[in-house]
């Protein structure tokens, strides 16, 4: 896109190049200032200058091993379904605003600022982003106005982990600077929690960049720099003048806000509402198949559930996965009825895994035999097993609460068995 095309692009978004509509003179352009970092456009606004970069993308651009317009292939349900808020059924991807800010401070509160904001918005057969930054808090206003005509063209919000930190703050800066908060009640899809949910217990962390490595297989540029960082670089900015640091803060935030686009589309696609999850499996690790088989569960998914978890039981799992999802798939078949299904699981949990910590698959085979097999003399080892497995743990209340119950239990079946034998 040549400069023409882009200075059009901004006036139609209500927004002028130059000093003419300017009640303050352009900024001069320093010798390292940031027109000279990064490359962009200084726009006007009622209440000043602003500085946007802009870049754009096209729709099959790839990240992750996605194209930026797979997201526009989702329905609206699977999005809802993904992040569990049915107010997102009215999410419309190409008219929702992709954004992510940088900021003075990781605090929030009134005294921290976003000094650079991203907003990501699909247009045409393109993604554009759109990078609004203030070079001192004077500007903040000027960022702000905007940054607002950009929203008020958009319907919902996409951020990662926008909810606790990246909308209140912007709220609390318009309202700081007398000016109305966007999209406060927009459908706002916050991609953290699904991205836990599916992530969390084989990364761990699911910071962004985390997510982006290990989950998208994206590795970015040496240029870029750690968010951690970013406050310390934007106020040695302002001490200085110098905005050369800015450059990797700029890629960064755009590299944000590329992810969230793939991230959104990897996410909602595990949810597209289909009879079989054959092919959403086989692309994943088995420890995310153990993962997205409890989302199913949560969802009242059984059968997309119960595949999931014999899936990741037929590969080769750690023992803590191993043992969560033989736990799982052995309860989900006990609700529907299929006990058989079940002690089979919770006899292999007992043979597997018998070093684990745990009497469960135990007790629940003891009262498989002694209620559904009628077999006493099976449920009674069984328990008496138990006892041997809770007997070994540290002095705890656990420990003893499960002594307790265990004992009673033993107890009733040796009563059972004698009256038993007696009749």
């Amino acid at each position: 896109m040549d400069l023409s095309e882009r200075l059009l692009r901004l006036q139609r978004l209500g927004l002028h190049k130059g000093t003419a509509k300017l009640d303050t003179p352009a900024p001069p352009a320093a010798d390292h200032g940031i027109e000279t970092a990064v490359e962009g456009e200084w726009v006007s606004t009622p209440h000043g200058n602003c500085f946007v970069s802009e870049t754009t993308y096209p729709l099959d651009t790839q990240r992750g091993g996605l194209s930026l317009g797979e997201c526009l292939t989702l329905s609206s349900a699977a999005v809802a379904v993904c992040a569990r808020d049915p107010a997102l059924a009215g999410l419309d991807f190409r008219r929702a605003a992709f954004v992510d800010t940088e900021t003075s401070g990781l605090a929030g509160g009134t005294g921290t600022l976003v000094f650079l904001l991203g907003v990501g918005t699909f247009e045409n057969q393109s993604f554009i982003v759109r990078q609004f930054f203030m070079r001192t808090p004077a500007e903040e206003r000027a960022l702000l106005h905007a940054t607002s005509v950009m929203l008020d063209r958009c319907t919902g919000l996409v951020s990662y982990n926008g909810r606790a930190f990246d909308l209140p703050l912007l709220n609390t800066r318009f309202i700081l600077n007398r000016q109305l908060p966007r999209l406060q009640e927009a459908p706002h899809l916050d991609l953290l929690f699904p991205a836990r949910r599916l992530w969390r217990a084989r990364l761990g962390s699911c910071t962004l960049g985390n997510v982006e490595r290990e989950a998208l297989g994206v590795h970015r540029e040496e240029t870029d720099v750690p968010g951690w960082l970013i406050p310390t670089l934007y106020r040695q900015y302002l001490r200085s003048g110098d905005a050369r640091e800015l450059r990797g803060v700029f890629y960064h935030n755009l590299e944000d806000i590329l992810s969230l686009v793939t991230l959104a589309a990897r996410l909602c696609r595990l949810f597209v509402l289909c009879p079989d999850a054959s092919s959403i499996l086989d692309d994943l690790p088995s420890t995310d198949r153990v993962s997205l088989g409890r989302a199913y569960e949560e969802l009242g998914w059984a059968v997309a559930s119960e595949e999931a978890y014999r899936r990741a039981l037929a590969t080769s799992l750690p023992p803590e996965v191993q043992e969560r999802a033989l736990r799982r798939l052995s309860f989900l078949l006990k609700r529907q009825g299929r006990r058989q299904e079940a002690a089979l699981l919770w006899q292999t949990w007992s043979e597997e895994l018998s070093s684990a910590d745990h009497v469960i698959p135990f007790v629940e085979l003891a009262k498989h035999h002694e209620w559904h097999e009628v077999d006493l003399p099976l449920a009674l080892s069984w328990t008496e097993q138990a006892v041997q497995r809770a007997e070994a743990w540290p002095p705890s209340s656990r420990r003893s609460v499960a002594l307790a119950e265990l004992q009673h239990r033993l107890n009733r079946l040796e009563r059972k068995l004698v009256k038993s034998v007696g009749s």
